[in-house]
């Protein structure tokens, strides 16, 4: 089941999300939630804005 460029992205970025929300709902206010959402608004931020092509969806071996 291969997944393609922008709906790939927009699953990522969905379960960031999701995580981001569980995130919120179970850590107490403080230190460790700010850390954690830095953390992930971080990764949706390096996946937002990446290409829509991965180097692994080329048929030839991976440069």
């Amino acid at each position: 089941m291969a997944v393609a460029g922008n709906r790939r992205k927009a699953i990522a970025l969905a379960g960031l999300a999701v995580l981001a929300a569980l995130a919120w709902y179970t850590i107490d206010a403080g230190k460790l939630r700010i850390l954690v959402m830095i953390l992930l608004g971080g990764f949706a931020l390096r996946i937002a804005l990446t290409g829509s092509r991965s180097r692994y969806d080329g048929t030839g071996p991976p440069e």
